[in-house]
């Protein structure tokens, strides 16, 4: 199923420059169930994030879950490189 190009803008929107408090964070989803069924990563978060990962992986979002305590972003995995790759080498 696609998600709407007007619910993919109003989450960017929604989300774009907010920081959020202390509590804030972000979650990367990245289950075998998931990936075997569906094919897809799911990322969860409160902040700015969501909307640079929306505007940034649009064509891959699969569904959206959007209330009062944040945004949770289901993206087909073509658009994901792995967790590994969210770390650099540190000499």
């Amino acid at each position: 199923m696609k998600v709407a190009v007007e619910e993919i803008d109003r989450i960017i929107k929604k989300y774009k420059n907010k920081k959020g408090d202390y509590e804030s964070e972000t979650i990367l989803i990245d289950n075998n169930g998931d990936r075997k069924e569906s094919n897809t990563v799911s990322v969860w978060g409160c902040t700015a994030d969501i909307s640079k990962i929306a505007k940034r992986c649009r064509h891959a979002i699969v569904s959206i879950r959007d209330d009062d305590a944040g945004c949770s972003l289901e993206i087909d995995r073509r658009a994901f490189r792995g967790t590994v790759f969210a770390f650099r080498n540190v000499k």
